[in-house]
């Protein structure tokens, strides 16, 4: 078992060339979140999708890859201010030390994604908090700075 007690964060920002509302509705419609969610070489079926985008509401998804597996995502959302705040835990299942983690109060991660006007479209930042050692800090950021260049391409096609 890994001592993961340390809180550790990741963040990552990027800017599209999109309206604040169209990257909310990115982020809070199940068709639209479907067609990113995941890094590069995932996909995500819309049936795997619920987001019940409200304080207390659930959302859940499921990515997957071919040869590398399945990988069900869980959580709850704590602010939510349209075109502007998302606020929502993160659950992996999938996670080898899931069960202690629960144990300890530490299954849970906190994202937190802030969206502004810049330059005529929108600047995206995007954090996670959790209890994930040091040494996976590395490997969440380029998992999730793929999941936003996933994002970045499918704005820019629609």
């Amino acid at each position: 078992m890994t001592d993961t007690t340390t809180l550790n964060e990741i963040t990552v920002t990027r800017v599209y060339d999109v309206p604040r509302e169209s990257v909310y509705r990115a982020w809070t419609e199940p068709e639209r979140f479907a067609q990113w969610w995941g890094p590069a070489g995932f996909s995500t079926e819309l049936s795997s999708v619920a987001l019940d985008v409200k304080v207390g509401g659930t959302w859940k998804a499921t990515m997957a890859a071919e040869g590398i597996g399945v990988f069900p995502f869980t959580g709850v959302y704590r602010e939510v201010v349209q075109n502007e705040r998302l606020v929502f835990t993160l659950v992996d299942p999938n996670d080898e030390n899931i069960a202690e983690r629960a144990e300890r109060g530490e299954a849970e991660e906190l994202t937190i994604v802030t969206l502004v006007d810049r330059d005529g479209g929108t600047e995206l930042s995007f954090q996670q908090v959790g209890q994930f050692d040091a040494e996976k800090a590395g490997e969440v950021k380029a998992g999730w700075t793929s999941f936003l260049d996933c994002l970045g391409e499918y704005l820019a096609r629609v």
